[in-house]
């Protein structure tokens, strides 16, 4: 456990000082290399901020035109096109998900053992409910890189979507616990993993330690509310969670990929009965 919370430490710093020392680079001077790293910079806060989202494209883009045999550049642009057209749909041509799949396909056919290919394949499929072969490439993804605590997070919320919290809460536990940073979205999916335990005080205190609104933890913290019978901050939070992620419950709900369509419908009424009230 130790040198596992060192690893994942290094890990976190050495990216840092590699992004730092990209990010004044002069674009022709950038290698393939440099500009996946650049892209990341702008990629890790594209949930945020629109324009980041097309930048990072950008430069996973050119990264591709730089070296077309990077299976990396090719992973993180199916994952940056998906945050891009999230933000501004109609920018991008109406097939943008067969793009970032295709994409995907292409990094995984260059490198089938890099990790982070491994984990947006299993993003993707499980986003076309093709359970099985999620499962595959998140397990894959953690087989490959197992001090990654992002990976270990989203093999969490996998779980938590195949219907077993459990495992999803003990991935999410290791996880936090070898990432002396926790970050975010750990915290979410403790929260999340918390709240279908019915720990509901458990996932209210994981979402209020989160130092950035998602959407995922808005709603989730309305609903969390909800069941604590604390009705005035459910309503709080989840027209918050509408104002930010400017979705309406239905479209939310149906983002949420479980096996077991019933926890569908269960958030949703949850969540209706707040807007009723």
């Amino acid at each position: 456990e130790i040198i596992e919370t060192i690893v994942a430490t290094i890990a976190g710093k050495v990216e840092v000082n590699e992004a730092k020392r990209v990010s004044n680079a002069r674009p022709e001077n950038l290698t393939a290399y440099d500009m996946v790293l650049q892209g990341l910079e702008y990629h890790r806060r594209s949930n945020l901020t629109r324009s980041e989202a097309s930048k990072a494209l950008e430069l996973f883009e050119k990264a591709i035109e730089t070296d077309p045999t990077y299976a990396r550049a090719y992973a993180w642009r199916a994952c940056s096109l998906s945050n891009a057209a999230g933000w501004d749909p109609e920018s991008y041509p109406e097939n943008w998900f067969d793009i970032c799949h295709a994409s995907a396909t292409r990094a995984l056919e260059l490198d089938p053992d890099d990790h982070e290919a491994n984990r947006i394949m299993g993003a993707i499929s499980l986003f076309l409910r093709d359970f099985d072969l999620a499962r595959h490439h998140h397990d894959r993804a953690e087989e490959l890189c197992p001090s990654d605590s992002y990976i270990l997070g989203k093999n969490a919320e996998m779980r938590l979507y195949l219907g077993n919290p459990e495992e999803g809460l003990e991935k999410v536990t290791w996880a936090m616990r070898i990432n002396p940073f926790c970050p975010d979205d750990l915290l979410e999916k403790d929260g999340k993993c918390r709240y279908w335990l019915e720990d509901f005080d458990g996932a209210l205190a994981s979402f209020k330690k989160m130092r950035t609104e998602s959407r995922d933890g808005l709603f989730y913290s309305a609903a969390t509310f909800k069941k604590l019978g604390r009705e005035e901050e459910a309503l709080d939070m989840l027209r918050r969670g509408i104002r930010l992620a400017d979705v309406s419950i239905e479209t939310f709900v149906e983002s949420q990929p479980f096996q077991d369509q019933a926890r569908n419908r269960e958030l949703q009424e949850v969540l209706e009965s707040i807007e009723s009230t």
